[in-house]
């Protein structure tokens, strides 16, 4: 008996909006979500990185969108369900860092990292949640390996991460009742843009942003009965931490 063929559009129907998609892990996860057969909206501060990547794909949408930002949000927002209406996908990936010792840690520094983090985690959540309770939807926060440790020199990365970690958390505990699942994606070391910094090149001591996006789509494909909490995973090539 021959076994039924695998659907090539498991996500077709789905509305993903997708932040922080000009490039790295958020424009390798509006990518893949598409080929999938999901409806994307891109949303990043880059508009010709976004322009660009609309022109990939005839299921693929951009609009700037800085998460920071509550106007630009709302602006977002608007524009999201004007055009396409309420969304079933959030994937929350946008997020920069910053290293050094805690001395050395500028108070801008904090708001700038906490803003993108954690503020902008927040304000795309909650612009969004009403679709995601009306629609039994799934919410990605893509945050680290580093959401439940840290280390010297990351004190302010990791405060960020781990901020995400309880946000989700709570959220899920809020929204389970409705049938929305969250799903934390906890990534080690990623050959991606960093700290507003140019891409690395990938090798064997990291992912690549690809890996990251297949992740996320593997938990958004799960029945609808079972729930994904979180998803950690790493290059074979980076010292095992917990």
């Amino acid at each position: 008996m021959t076994a039924p063929s695998p659907d090539p559009h498991p996500l077709d129907g789905h509305l993903a909006v997708v932040t922080g998609a000009s490039r790295g892990i958020g424009r390798a996860t509006a990518r893949t979500l598409a080929h999938l057969g999901a409806t994307v909206v891109a949303g990043a501060r880059s508009e010709a990185d976004l322009a660009a990547l609309a022109a990939e794909h005839p299921r693929l949408y951009a609009l700037p969108l800085d998460v920071a930002d509550p106007a630009s949000l709302r602006t977002f927002a608007t524009a999201v369900h004007e055009a396409h209406g309420a969304i079933d996908v959030l994937v929350a990936n946008a997020g920069i860092g910053a290293f050094g010792p805690i001395e050395a840690t500028t108070l801008e520094d904090w708001d700038r990292v906490f803003d993108v983090n954690v503020r902008g985690t927040f304000l795309i959540v909650q612009a969004f949640l009403a679709d995601l309770r009306a629609r039994r939807g799934h919410v990605v926060v893509v945050s680290s390996d580093v959401s439940a440790r840290t280390f010297a020199g990351g004190a302010l990365y990791t405060a960020s991460k781990h901020a995400q970690r309880a946000f989700a958390r709570a959220l899920q505990m809020e929204t389970a009742a409705d049938g929305v699942r969250v799903t934390e994606i906890r990534p080690g070391v990623v050959a991606t843009a960093f700290a507003e910094g140019t891409e690395r090149p990938a090798d064997e001591g990291a992912l690549e942003s690809a890996d990251v996006a297949e992740a996320i789509a593997f938990a958004l494909m799960r029945p609808t009965r079972l729930r994904i909490d979180e998803l950690q995973l790493h290059p074979m090539g980076q010292t095992p931490e917990y």
